[in-house]
């Protein structure tokens, strides 16, 4: 027996066409169908964390004031979710925005990725093009 025609015996979900084993690929999820909406005890310890998370991103930025709007967008879509209200839409700019904001500072809590002597080398390049 060939390995092509071999039986599957990893226990693995069958292959479909996303790329992820774990998560549907957008064009395989049901628009229609929505998402159940938490408990209201789970829904108020979620809307303290998604204005914890918010306040901590607008923080790292600085208070940029397109990232604060970003910022603010998904925050007003992630509160009227989880209020079971109609969610206004949100841009994959402003995820991306706040995600980024929040990964940012988990990495400069953690060292940063960069070495002290790799990042001087950086700033004396920087200093050298701007001049």
């Amino acid at each position: 027996m060939s390995s092509v025609s071999a039986p599957d015996v990893s226990g693995r979900c069958p292959a479909r066409a996303s790329t992820s084993s774990q998560l549907p690929h957008w064009s395989e999820v049901d628009r229609d169908a929505l998402r159940a909406r938490p408990a209201p005890s789970v829904a108020a310890v979620l809307r303290d964390l998604v204005g914890w998370a918010a306040d901590i991103a607008i923080l790292l930025t600085r208070g940029c004031p397109e990232d604060r709007e970003s910022i603010e967008r998904v925050r007003a879509a992630a509160y009227a979710w989880l209020a079971n209200e109609s969610c206004p839409d949100v841009a994959i700019d402003d995820v991306l925005t706040t995600a980024a904001a929040l990964m940012a500072g988990i990495d400069k809590s953690l060292g940063g990725t960069i070495s002290h002597d790799e990042d001087d080398e950086r700033r004396a390049i920087g200093a050298a093009v701007a001049a």
